[in-house]
């Protein structure tokens, strides 16, 4: 499974990820460029499961609101 950051726009691959974490710390660097929200796509491929089981790719405002959301998550810490 690994996760994938598309241009909308233009169609063309931005970017792969090993994790959701790390697709969407890129989604942060992105927008904090100045990259426009509508213009980003975040879908999940994995070969193991029928696309029609993977979830909806994650677009515009939506992401940016998922990807601000998983940095202000704190991490759980084991004692």
């Amino acid at each position: 499974m690994h996760w994938e950051l598309w241009d909308a726009e233009t169609g063309n691959l931005i970017g792969t990820a090993e994790s959701e974490a790390e697709a969407l710390a890129l989604v942060r660097e992105l927008a904090g460029k100045g990259w426009p929200a509508a213009a980003l796509s975040l879908i999940v491929e994995d070969e193991t499961r029928p696309a029609a089981s993977l979830p909806p790719a994650l677009t515009g405002a939506a992401l940016l609101q998922r990807a601000e959301a998983a940095a202000s998550t704190p991490k759980r810490r084991s004692a």
